[in-house]
């Protein structure tokens, strides 16, 4: 009788140490389990962070990016109003030069016919030496107006190339800081850099504004040519057709 119920003591003890042996067994399960969890909620939240962190990061470039087309489509419009304007009174100073030689020759040729119909041929060839100096006058003065029209324009060409590569180099910085800023992690790096491209930004839009002031289109790329090249340069006019009659002694093309 002993014997039994010895024998079920050391059985309810052994089943009490399973009992107790399973509990811990569930609990560092469940520990472990609880803890997979959390680290897979943190580096989730991590992801999620750097995901949001990008995508600003992209919104901010594009939102940077139109800023500068736009810039630059409104300098294009107005160089081009600029650049007709320039035209314009370039046509218009060369036609009032042609009337201007036209009309002399006109004059030159009523004096020299009255110089063939009348008999005081000593005054009426004063008066056509006077006339041929007039039409000199009106055609070294038409001379002088293109010449300086055309010296203003190859200076203000030569100011806006000059500026044209300032804008280059700070487009150039700036893709240089952006590709430093997509490298790094760093975020006492990544804050100087964004200022560093803040101020490139800055600075290519104060240079565009700039290019726009002169009258100028921003520069072109690499496969066009620059505005004002030499190459692009209009042909020379084609020489007069001269209209003396034959014996003239002041005609000028003679």
């Amino acid at each position: 009788m002993a014997e039994r119920q010895e024998t079920s003591v050391m059985a309810s003890i052994q089943d009490l140490l399973r009992d107790h042996a399973k509990a811990e067994e569930e609990e560092k399960i469940a520990a472990q389990r609880k803890a997979e969890a959390e680290e897979r909620a943190r580096l989730d939240a991590m992801r999620r962070e750097q995901e949001a962190a990008e995508a600003r990061m992209r919104a901010e470039e594009e939102a940077r990016q139109a800023k500068i087309y736009e810039e630059q489509r409104k300098a294009a419009e107005l160089a081009a109003i600029q650049e007709a304007t320039v035209q314009r009174a370039r046509m218009e100073a060369e036609a009032q030069a042609r009337l201007a030689e036209m009309a002399a020759r006109q004059e030159h040729e009523k004096h020299l016919h009255a110089l063939q119909h009348d008999k005081s041929k000593k005054t009426l060839k004063w008066i056509a030496i006077a006339t041929g100096v007039v039409l000199f006058i009106a055609l070294i003065g038409g001379g002088f107006a293109l010449k300086s029209s055309h010296d203003k324009a190859v200076a203000a060409e030569a100011e806006a190339n000059r500026l044209r590569d300032q804008i280059a180099q700070a487009e150039a910085e700036k893709a240089s800081i952006q590709a430093k800023l997509q490298q790094t992690q760093d975020p006492e790096t990544i804050a100087r850099l964004k200022a560093e491209l803040a101020a490139a930004d800055q600075k290519t839009a104060d240079l565009n504004k700039a290019l726009s002031s002169k009258g100028a289109a921003p520069k072109p790329g690499p496969g066009g040519p620059a505005i004002g090249a030499p190459g692009n340069a209009p042909p020379p006019p084609p020489p007069k057709k001269c209209n003396c009659r034959e014996g003239d002694p002041i005609c000028t093309c003679l």
